[in-house]
């Protein structure tokens, strides 16, 4: 989906298209959030939307999208995940422990981060993370993320250039975490207890 048809869609569904875009976002990872929001941050600032509703529709529907995808791997599990060729059966044992131990952090921060946010809801439904506490880590989050491009929009217009620029900073930054988290998965405290 281009830029065009995206600022197309906000421009004739206002609201509800960033709504439906969102929930598309949150479970298939397309569109683009950061554009869409850039996007909607160049209308907010010339007055065509308001900034508190964009990010609450925005954030509402990407919470949507995500509880789905966490219900589709919680419900068929690793058999569901591995069909996706996407993680080996080792990987994702260790993974769902790590889950079970430190849910809450890695659903808030891995959400924060590009190269892994869309991951979450799968990891954190194979891990059977409380579903309580799940959609409003997911809302808090996404509306944390919302804002952060809608920012960029409103200050420095709706060209998706602008999110170049900071590109190479969030993909270091998520390269770190993601190492962080390998190496966790991979401790003692979570292979010891794969092997009782």
């Amino acid at each position: 989906m281009t830029d065009a048809t995206i600022e197309a869609l906000i421009q004739g569904g206002s609201y509800f298209a960033i709504f439906s875009l969102m929930i598309a976002n949150g479970a298939i990872s397309f569109p683009s959030s950061q554009i869409l929001y850039i996007i909607a941050g160049y209308f907010i600032a010339r007055g065509d939307l308001a900034l508190f509703f964009v990010a609450l529709v925005g954030a509402l529907g990407n919470t949507i999208g995500n509880v789905i995808l966490y219900e589709l791997a919680r419900k068929h599990g690793r058999t569901f995940i591995e069909r996706m060729k996407i993680f080996p059966t080792r990987e994702l044992e260790k993974v769902e422990k790590a889950f079970q131990k430190k849910g809450a952090w890695f659903v808030f921060i891995g959400k924060l981060l590009p190269a892994i946010k869309v991951f979450v809801p799968i990891t954190a439904g194979l891990g059977k993370f409380s579903r309580a506490f799940f959609a409003p880590i997911m809302f808090v989050a996404s509306f944390v993320w919302s804002l952060a491009f809608i920012s960029i929009g409103y200050f420095f217009g709706k060209s998706a250039d602008v999110f170049g620029k900071y590109a190479i900073i969030l993909v270091i930054v998520a390269t770190v975490v993601v190492l962080l988290f390998y190496r966790y998965i991979n401790s003692p405290e979570i292979v010891n207890e794969l092997e009782r």
